[in-house]
């Protein structure tokens, strides 16, 4: 009889009554993250369509760090200096996410990869480089609130959600090195000639599309009960 208690207990009925006595706003988020870990592609993190739209985004940014350095007196480029820029993009920012995983997750095994993370961040460098390809800040002015909105507030949500940082804490340091990008273009202008920013309204507007994107991004990510259940766990460290 306790052998049938137990299994009674253990039984996918159990579950379903015991939604059923939940609110219904609470059945509803359970219903919904469920039916999203059916869909294989949107479902984990690490799931290997992630794994293709990375090599995309990679070889998108590549592609277009070539045509930087190869096309540098065209007028989409012209006073920028972007390849140089580029270039570090492609081999030193694009890989400082799966490094810093791993040193932050050293016994976690290259399977259990955030793939659609790692295509969240890269996403910040493939916008603004998009940008300057299709030479979108030149032809179109409003382009260039695209990506000082979409940089910072991506990078909030990849801090929380790829690596454990509260929102509040990925939204500060998104925005401090959103201020400390807007510094160096400003200074570059100044120092190197270059002609990054157009005036000090333009850069003022940048920091205000800045702001408007780590507090929009941040409410979707506080809002959206499937991506804080995606949350990574902070390390915890040993006490000796």
């Amino acid at each position: 009889m306790g052998g049938r208690k137990i299994e009674e207990m253990r039984s996918p009925r159990v579950g379903v009554y015991g939604l059923a006595g939940m609110a219904p706003a609470s059945a509803r988020a359970v219903a919904g993250s469920r039916a999203l870990s059916r869909v294989p592609y949107l479902g984990r993190t690490h799931a290997p369509a992630g794994a293709l739209v990375n090599a995309v985004l990679r070889l998108g940014i590549l592609a277009m760090s070539v045509d930087a350095i190869v096309n540098g007196g065209d007028q989409r480029y012209a006073g920028k200096s972007l390849g140089a820029r580029d270039v570090i993009i492609s081999f030193g920012f694009a890989m400082l996410f799966p490094l810093f995983w791993k040193l932050r997750y050293r016994k976690r095994q290259w399977s259990e990869y955030p793939w659609w993370y790692d295509d969240l961040y890269l996403s910040i460098f493939v916008v603004d480089m998009l940008g300057n390809s299709l030479n979108l800040y030149n032809t179109w002015l409003e382009w260039d609130h695209i990506p000082h909105s979409h940089g910072p507030g991506a990078l909030a949500v990849v801090l929380a959600g790829a690596f454990g940082f509260p929102i509040l804490t990925g939204i500060g340091l998104a925005t401090l090195l959103h201020v400390i990008l807007e510094i160096q273009e400003f200074y570059g202008d100044v120092l190197l000639g270059t002609h990054n920013v157009r005036d000090l309204q333009d850069q003022m507007n940048d920091l205000l599309s800045g702001v408007i994107g780590v507090i929009g991004y941040g409410l979707v990510w506080w809002r959206w009960s499937a991506l804080r259940r995606k949350r990574a766990r902070p390390v915890r460290h040993q006490r000796i």
